[in-house]
């Protein structure tokens, strides 16, 4: 199965959140929230989650759009 640009990008995308949501990262992240609690008056490890949900959220909508293999018709 060949994957195409848009589909490869699409799962670049969904497996680069989901990296930068776990300890190896958030742990760095974690170090630099303990120096600098608030970045632009919210919590700076609140934002950074709420970034890559953001992120993955979009990748999966234009996924689920744009990938004609993940749109399935029920219809009877």
């Amino acid at each position: 199965m060949r994957l195409s640009k848009g589909e490869k990008i699409v799962y670049a995308l969904l497996i680069l959140s989901l990296v930068m949501l776990n300890p190896p990262v958030l742990n760095v992240i974690n170090s630099y929230a303990k120096k600098n609690p608030l970045t632009l008056n919210y919590p700076t490890l609140w934002l950074w989650l709420q970034l890559w949900y953001i992120v993955a959220i979009a990748a999966f909508l234009v996924g689920a759009i744009k990938i004609k293999s993940w749109r399935k018709d029920y219809r009877g």
